[in-house]
C-alpha cells in the first residue's frame, strides 16, 4: 500500500458550497487524516435531504495564496459514507452529523505511484449540497441481481465517474444517465433547407419549449442490461460475437413498455392501461426496469430524443458542430456512429448485410466506440435506431392538438385515448417513431432530424433503444 507522504491532519482550511436557492445549506466541514492508516474522515451538517457531493482542493502555498485548485474526480470518487448518493436524516449520528471516508494513499498519487505531499493549511473538503429537484450531471443506477431500489449514486462531472465514462459496468450492470436541462430553452426542432437530403414534409421547422429537465441514457440498453433486467425474457440480441457491450436489438415497442416478453399486438386494454402517460406494463422492460431501480424510467419523447442528439448546436448539427453534409458516406460521421459506409455493411459498395456471427467491426458497434456528442451522449447517430414514445405522424410542424394548440414537443399520443394521435386523428395501424438511423443506413438518415418510424410489433436488428428518467428533476 502506497501512503501519502505528509499526513493531512495538519490541514486547517475546509470549505462548503452548497447549490439552488437558500436550501438545503452544509455547515461546519471538518477534515481530519489518521496518522496511521491514513483515513481521512470529513464530517459536515445539513440543513435538509439532499443529494450530496465532495471535491477536495490543493494548492502549493499555505492558505491558498494563489488560489485553490481541485485534485479532480478521480482522486475521490472512492470516498464513501454520506456522499455520492441522497442523503437524509437518518445517515447523521446522533450529534448530526454526517461522514464521509477516503483513502487518498489509494487513488490520489504522482507520476512515479506515490502520494503526494500536502503542506500545511494546503488542502481542503468541499461537500456540495444538491436540491432534489436539481440533482447533479450524472446519474449511475445499479441493475445487477444485487441492486436495490433507490440506491443510484450521483456525480457532478465525467471525471468524478469511478472508473470513467467507459468503465464497462456502465455497458453492462449499470445505467449511466446525463442530466439534460431543457425547461423552459426555446430551441429549433425539424431541418431547414440546407441540410443534405431532408424530407421537408416529415422535417420542417418548428419552435419547441420543452416543460422539464431530465436524465438520458449516455449509451444505449445493451444486451447485457436487457438481460438483466428483462428476466423474464428469452429474447437475445441478432448479433452473438461479443454481445455483452453491443446495443440490445431485435425489441419491439410493445414488449419494451406495453406487454411482457411478446411482440405481439397490443390489446385495446393494454393501449388504454399502459400508453404513456400511465405507468408501464409492470412486465414489460421498463415496468421491470422502474420496479427494480424505484425510478421513473422511460422511453424518450422524440423531441427529448432530438434536442439530446443535436446538444445544444443548431439544425443540422452534432457534436463540435460539424454537419453531416454528404447523402453516403460523410466523414464527419465517421468518427461519430457505426453506419453502412464505416463498417455497418460489408461487400461490394457496402451492400451485403453481416452474417449474426460478425465481429464488432462490421453490424452493431459496442457502445461507446464512437465519439460522444458535445454533451457526452454516444451513439446518437447510428449504430441503431432508437424507439421513441410517440406516435409517427408525418408533419409536425403542422401538427395541433384537439384544442387548436401547437404541438410543441409533446409526446404524440392523445391522453384522453392513447391510441389516437394528440391530433386526434386515429394512430390504428400505425407506427412508433424511431431516431438516430443505424448501421444499415446512409449517412443522411443518420441527422439529427430524420424521422422513422415501424409497426410497434416489428423485431428488427437495426432498432433498439435507449432510456430517460426524470429522477424528480424539475
Amino acid at each position: 500500500m502506497k501512503n501519502i507522504k505528509k499526513a493531512l491532519a495538519c490541514v486547517a482550511a475546509v470549505g462548503t458550497a452548497t447549490l439552488a436557492a437558500a436550501t438545503p445549506e452544509v455547515s461546519n466541514v471538518t477534515m481530519v487524516q489518521a496518522s496511521s492508516s491514513r483515513l481521512v474522515t470529513i464530517t459536515y451538517e445539513l440543513s435538509e435531504d439532499a443529494v450530496v457531493t465532495l471535491d477536495v482542493l490543493t494548492n502549493a502555498t499555505p492558505n491558498a495564496v494563489t488560489g485553490w485548485v481541485s485534485i479532480g474526480g478521480k482522486a475521490i470518487c472512492n470516498a464513501e459514507g454520506a456522499v455520492w448518493r441522497k442523503v437524509t436524516s437518518t445517515d447523521a449520528d446522533g450529534n448530526g452529523k454526517y461522514t464521509i471516508t477516503w483513502r487518498p494513499d489509494l487513488s490520489w498519487l504522482d507520476e512515479s505511484g506515490n502520494g503526494f505531499k500536502v503542506g500545511n493549511g494546503c488542502a481542503k473538503a468541499v461537500v456540495t449540497a444538491w436540491s432534489l429537484d436539481n440533482t447533479p450531471n450524472y446519474m449511475v443506477v445499479d441493475v445487477s441481481a444485487a441492486a436495490k431500489p433507490n440506491t443510484q449514486r450521483y456525480y457532478p462531472a465525467a471525471d468524478f465517474l469511478p472508473g470513467g465514462v467507459s468503465n464497462s459496468l456502465y455497458k453492462t450492470t449499470t445505467f449511466l444517465m446525463r442530466k439534460i436541462m431543457a425547461k423552459d430553452v426555446k430551441w429549433t426542432m425539424g431541418s431547414t433547407s440546407t441540410e443534405t437530403q431532408r424530407t421537408a414534409a416529415r422535417e420542417g421547422t418548428h419552435q419547441v419549449t420543452l416543460t422539464n429537465n431530465y436524465y438520458i441514457g449516455v449509451y444505449p440498453v445493451t444486451q447485457s442490461q436487457w438481460g438483466v433486467v428483462a428476466t423474464n425474457s428469452s429474447q437475445k440480441g441478432y448479433y452473438t460475437t461479443e454481445p455483452a457491450m453491443r446495443p440490445m436489438e431485435q425489441v419491439c415497442y410493445n414488449e419494451i413498455r406495453l406487454k411482457a416478453n411478446s411482440n405481439a399486438d397490443a390489446t385495446t386494454d393494454e393501449i388504454a392501461n399502459y400508453s404513456w402517460p400511465k405507468a408501464p406494463h409492470p412486465s414489460s422492460f421498463l415496468g421491470l426496469l422502474r420496479s427494480k431501480t424505484g425510478l421513473d424510467f422511460d422511453l424518450p419523447s422524440e423531441a427529448q430524443w432530438e434536442f439530446a442528439a443535436r446538444a445544444g448546436n443548431g439544425v443540422g448539427y452534432w457534436g463540435d458542430g460539424s454537419a453531416i453534409k454528404n447523402a453516403d458516406t460523410d466523414a464527419n460521421l465517421n468518427l461519430l456512429g457505426r453506419y453502412r459506409y464505416n463498417g455497418g455493411k460489408i461487400g461490394t459498395n457496402s451492400g451485403t448485410n453481416p452474417a449474426a456471427t460478425c465481429e464488432v467491426t462490421n453490424g452493431t458497434a459496442i457502445v461507446g466506440t464512437y465519439l460522444p456528442n458535445a454533451w457526452g451522449i454516444y451513439d446518437m447517430h447510428g449504430n441503431l435506431w432508437e424507439w421513441c414514445l410517440d406516435w409517427y405522424q408525418e408533419a409536425l410542424d403542422q401538427m395541433k392538438d384537439a384544442n387548436g394548440d401547437d404541438y410543441n414537443g409533446r409526446v404524440n399520443i392523445d391522453p384522453s385515448n392513447p391510441a389516437n394521435y394528440l391530433s386526434g386523428v386515429s394512430a390504428s395501424g400505425a407506427g412508433r417513431v424511431g431516431r438516430g438511423g443505424a448501421w444499415a443506413d446512409v449517412a443522411d438518415r443518420c441527422r439529427s432530424a430524420f424521422r422513422h418510424y415501424y409497426t410497434p410489433t416489428y423485431r428488427l436488428n437495426y432498432y433498439g433503444f435507449r432510456i430517460v428518467c426524470t429522477a424528480g428533476l424539475q
